[in-house]
């Protein structure tokens, strides 16, 4: 009976023992300041719910949400900048390529950090950048104002008659053709205080400096989220994190082109006016988004600062280990000899990974197509399909922005759901890269004929009226000044002045001599007559799906063609090449192509702005050429890699799910 008692006591003294030590471990790992939420001492037990995966997930989404919305806000204004400051579309290509300027600077040399950073801190800075970048693009408005007048009479003078307003019939010779010459009379003061391009040159490196800030902000966003996201939780759930974050970022340029299209129907100086979104001389209060997502991504960049270093759930890491034992063991001098050799030694490795490299050149051609066509996609459609900004930027929020994020999402959860292993999602790659070139190509059909212009200088095609009883060749109107209005015939004319139109009614244009029923106009060009605008919105929608769905399946493979001490390089080595000849090349190739397409160029002072009528035929042709060759160079570097992955047995041993198979197995067993 005593021996019995003397067991049970025994039994009961080793329970409390693995209990207290449990208690132990637990207290520890609390006590733990690397994985506690906030700083230094301040570090409140109610705060402590945020160190975990999840909350570091929520926040920095909503983080990359609003820098994502920066990023692709300048994307719905470019239309409205070319209007108020003159910009041709090659120079609003290298405003959005600056982006890229800046972050090439920084990205390969900042990734190498990313083991020995506090991460999240440095993506709290790297948000809060983005936020002061912003503010900084929005200056331009608030240190120039706009050069126009929000009456529709840009040209004005109390001296002078009704036929001083802009671009009217004068049959006497003094209308506009002083426009830009000097003069000290105060009759013409207030015309030469609005000569175009102004303050273009320094608005335009005002806007450069943000956006290359951006730019510097975006560096380390990539390698550092997926290094601290995949060092925090079992690989196995890598992608399903990221496909999270990266979703919330693609809806990022939906809100950018939601409100871009709001802001875009407001004026430009936020008072009422004559003018309306179609008229030529339209300018939308574009500054207005810089404003609101910089203001927001300064304060929300603030919660991300204080998560920890790395998080309770994260698994064992040798190169943790590593870091730690060189900080004891080594002086100053000898950790940066030990830097620079890791760092060439890494950079070397990659470099010479014949599947890693084909991977990198199959994403640099994707992302030319993607950041030359998608950066002016909105002025496409408005001059492809006669939209006015702010429609333009409401069917890209509405279509293909959601199917974007739609697609992230679908390609990180068939990740997860199916345990795609890197071979697998590289066939899985291959397909449907190959079908999004064939939507893509319906690009080529789905489009409108050129927009006729009568009484064009220079043109043979006249207005119906009878030429006799026309009165534009006697208006002395200026040629450079083109202004289209739509007659009451459902014509278009160069200019109010070349239809003959002698007075102006509110909105419309009256006593037209060479439009006949009536003689009536009104700003803009007519409305096409064209089917195709949905249908090819539908083309924009399926193809951003299908695009966006490979990004995780694209993630997953390129960071498992390296080790692990070399991801955080390779993913930077590769941000920084598609950046370089994708996401900045792109914009630049593309502007210029557009501008090849140009017809008629805004210069009244003889100084070239921007272009004012394009050939439509012509853009559609050479946009959706550049897209579709460059996406067939990505379906056979993607053919290329999977060549090499199945001959040199790359992905044979790498199971994302290896280390966790006693816990899979459990969990199959619970299900049962």
């Amino acid at each position: 009976m005593t021996k019995e008692t003397d067991n049970e006591k025994s039994l009961l003294d080793n329970h409390d023992q693995k209990i207290n030590a449990g208690h132990l471990v637990l207290e520890e790992e609390e006590d733990d300041p690397d994985t506690q939420y906030g700083i230094g001492p301040c570090k409140p037990r109610a705060l402590q719910v945020f160190a975990n995966i999840a909350a570091f997930t929520g926040f920095f989404s909503i983080t990359s949400l609003l820098s994502s919305t920066l990023l692709a806000y300048v994307n719905s204004q470019v239309t409205t900048l070319e209007r108020q400051f003159g910009f041709t579309s090659s120079e609003t290509g290298i405003i959005m390529a600056s982006n890229d300027i800046g972050y090439m600077l920084v990205v390969v040399f900042i990734a190498h950090f990313a083991h020995r950073s506090h991460i999240p801190r440095v993506m709290s800075a790297s948000v809060m950048l983005f936020g002061i970048s912003g503010l900084i693009c929005c200056l331009p408005h608030f240190l120039f104002g706009t050069e126009q007048s929000a009456s529709e009479e840009y040209v004005s003078s109390n001296a002078t008659s009704q036929s001083r307003v802009y671009g009217l019939c004068s049959l006497a010779n003094d209308s506009l053709m002083n426009f830009c010459e000097e003069s000290d009379s105060p009759e013409k003061s207030e015309v030469t205080s609005r000569r175009p391009r102004d303050h273009a040159a320094a608005a335009y490196g005002i806007i450069i400096i943000g956006m290359a800030l951006q730019g510097v902000a975006k560096a380390p966003r990539s390698a550092f989220t997926i290094t601290y996201v995949d060092g925090n939780v079992e690989k196995a759930k890598t992608g399903y994190y990221m496909g999270i974050i990266i979703s919330m970022s693609i809806f990022g340029p939906a809100i950018a082109f939601s409100l871009g299209s709001y802001f875009t129907r407001i004026y430009v100086t936020l008072e009422e006016t004559d003018l309306y979104p179609r008229h030529p001389r339209w300018i939308g209060a574009w500054w207005l988004g810089y404003l609101v997502f910089g203001a927001a991504a300064v304060i929300m960049s603030i919660p991300v600062f204080f998560f920890p270093r790395r998080l309770k759930s994260a698994p064992p890491s040798n190169v943790e280990d590593d870091l730690k034992k060189r900080k004891r063991e080594f002086s100053l001098s000898a950790k940066l000899i030990f830097e620079a050799r890791d760092y060439l030694k890494v950079f070397v490795g990659i470099l010479t990974n014949p599947l890693y490299t084909t991977l990198v050149l199959a994403s640099v051609c994707h992302l030319f197509s993607v950041g030359g066509a998608h950066a002016f996609m909105p002025k496409y459609m408005e001059n492809q399909f006669g939209l006015p900004a702010w429609k333009a930027n409401l069917l890209m929020a509405g279509l293909s922005m959601p199917m974007a994020s739609l697609g992230t999402f679908v390609g990180g959860w068939l990740t997860k759901k199916f345990k795609m292993n890197p071979i697998t999602g590289l066939k899985f790659v291959n397909v449907f890269t190959f079908v999004t070139v064939l939507v893509v190509a319906l690009g080529f059909v789905f489009g409108c004929p050129q927009p006729k212009i009568l009484n064009q200088p220079g043109s043979t095609v006249s207005s119906a009226a009878d030429q006799d009883d026309c009165g534009g060749s006697n208006c002395h109107c200026n040629d450079n000044d083109f202004f289209p209005i739509c007659g009451s015939d459902n014509n278009n004319y160069y200019s109010p002045c070349h239809a003959g139109c002698l007075a102006q009614n509110g909105p419309s244009y009256t006593n037209c001599t060479c439009i006949p029923d009536g003689g009536k106009a009104t700003a803009g060009l007519c409305d096409f007559d064209c089917p195709y605008l949905y249908p090819y919105a539908v083309t924009l929608a399926v193809s951003a799906f299908l695009s966006t769905m490979l990004i995780m399946p694209k993630v997953i493979i390129k960071i498992r063609s390296v080790t692990e001490w070399e991801k955080p390089i390779s993913i930077a080595f590769s941000s920084f090449m598609t950046s370089m000849f994708g996401w900045l090349l792109g914009p630049i190739v593309y502007g210029h192509v557009i501008d090849s397409t140009c017809l008629i160029w805004d210069s009244p002072c003889g100084e070239r702005g921007a272009c004012a009528l394009y050939d439509i035929v012509d853009f559609r042709q050479k946009i959706h050429g550049f897209f579709v060759v460059s996406r067939g160079v990505t379906c056979m570097c993607l053919l290329l890699a999977l060549v090499i992955a199945i001959k040199t047995k790359k992905f044979q041993n790498v199971n994302p799910t290896k280390e966790n198979e006693g816990k899979g197995s459990s969990d199959k067993n619970s299900e049962k």
